[in-house]
């Protein structure tokens, strides 16, 4: 995995979201899929195969939480706007900001570790 390559995906796909965020009628399955840590390509990733290398890194499980949260608070910010709820989605969007940042932390310390177990 190229991990400057993965952080590169995960910030087109939060201008992804942002774009979203302009669009008052999208549909439960977009913000379904928003929601969902598996759909984007790191996601996948952390589920696949190829991650295994970097399972024992004690960063790796903290990532997987992070990113599941980071997902989580994606599809909570877009329902709330939604939804008029604007004080929330505020509130969301701050706590995304942090999550994206530290999934993208924990993407460099894993990278730091793959570089130290490599012969």
């Amino acid at each position: 995995m190229d991990i400057a390559q993965e952080i590169e995906k995960h910030l087109e796909w939060i201008d992804a979201v942002a774009s979203l965020l302009d669009d008052e009628k999208l549909a439960e399955e977009d913000v379904r899929s928003v929601s969902r840590h598996d759909q984007c390509e790191l996601g996948k990733w952390l589920d696949s195969e190829a991650s295994q290398a970097l399972r024992k890194a004690p960063e790796f499980d903290k990532l997987v939480e992070s990113h599941q949260a980071f997902h989580d608070l994606a599809g909570k910010m877009i329902l709330s706007l939604q939804q008029g709820r604007d004080s929330e989605a505020i509130d969301a969007h701050g706590e995304f900001i942090r999550m994206s940042r530290q999934v993208i932390g924990l993407l460099q310390a894993l990278q730091s570790y793959g570089n130290e177990t490599r012969p």
